[in-house]
């Protein structure tokens, strides 16, 4: 019996170190490749000096892409439109920043989809591309999956690094994933991450069901669904950037 027990414990012990050893490797080579793609990103843009200022500094990636990268009104620049996800690896869970620069490192920060602006599909009381359904669990009440005001990633408080992602879809595509997110507003959160992952969502979650409804599977490796998963798809890519240092906003985007 102690030998049985004795083999056990190693055995577990084994386990726990390759899941260790795996989970540290993983976040490590998707956080090389992100750093590469959105690097890669910059690299092509261009200054447009004729709508720049003081306060944001325009870079656009000459591109075929028909679709906005972000809209802008009054100022404001509001990142993605219709059906982009939106992601940050910044973290704001606690006021320990070690603690945060941690779940950066293996998860990433927060994720959002650009509410749609088709008219079949509109949400909430503000319309167009000005709103995003997000699951979050730090607020107050019942943290249910919900549409949120767009211009919160618009600006430097929490995040001052957005990276815009857009699906590889057509246009019949696009419709039916803002019917399959839409359908998810009202799910509570998911604070296990693992468990009864049908009836809650957590935020990356609610953007992979999203899209897997409509064949796109965001997350290969089939666990929890993390930043990382979703910038480094081969299903993704980049259409928007932006990172505001010193009060100016620096603006990478497809056009």
């Amino acid at each position: 019996m102690k030998k049985f027990f004795k083999i056990t414990l190693i055995v577990l012990r084994s386990i726990l170190i390759f899941i260790v050893v795996w989970g540290v490797s993983n976040a490590f080579v998707k956080n090389i490749h992100e750093s590469i793609l959105v690097s890669n990103f910059k690299a092509k843009g261009v200054y447009q000096e004729d709508i720049s200022d003081s306060s944001t500094k325009f870079y656009k990636i000459e591109s075929n892409e028909e679709k906005e990268a972000y809209t802008e009104s009054h100022g404001i620049v509001y990142p993605g439109t219709s059906t982009d996800i939106l992601v940050t690896k910044q973290v704001i869970l606690t006021n320990n920043p070690m603690i945060n620069s941690v779940v950066s490192f293996f998860v990433g920060g927060h994720a959002a989809i650009v509410n749609a602006s088709y008219g079949d599909y509109q949400l909430g009381t503000i319309q167009g591309d000005r709103t995003t359904v997000e699951a979050t669990g730090l607020g107050d009440g019942d943290n249910k999956s919900q549409v949120f005001d767009l211009y919160d990633w618009s600006i430097d408080d929490p995040y001052t690094e957005i990276i815009g992602l857009r699906v590889k879809l057509s246009e019949e595509k696009r419709r039916e994933a803002a019917s399959s997110y839409s359908a998810l507003i009202g799910d509570d959160y998911n604070y296990s991450f693992i468990f009864d992952t049908v009836n809650k969502s957590y935020c990356t979650d609610l953007v992979s069901k999203a899209y897997n409804k409509v064949g796109i599977n965001l997350n290969k490796d089939g666990f929890v669904t993390t930043i990382y998963d979703l910038i480094c798809s081969g299903d993704c890519y980049i259409s928007y950037y932006h990172i505001i240092k010193n009060d100016v906003k620096y603006v990478y985007y497809l056009g």
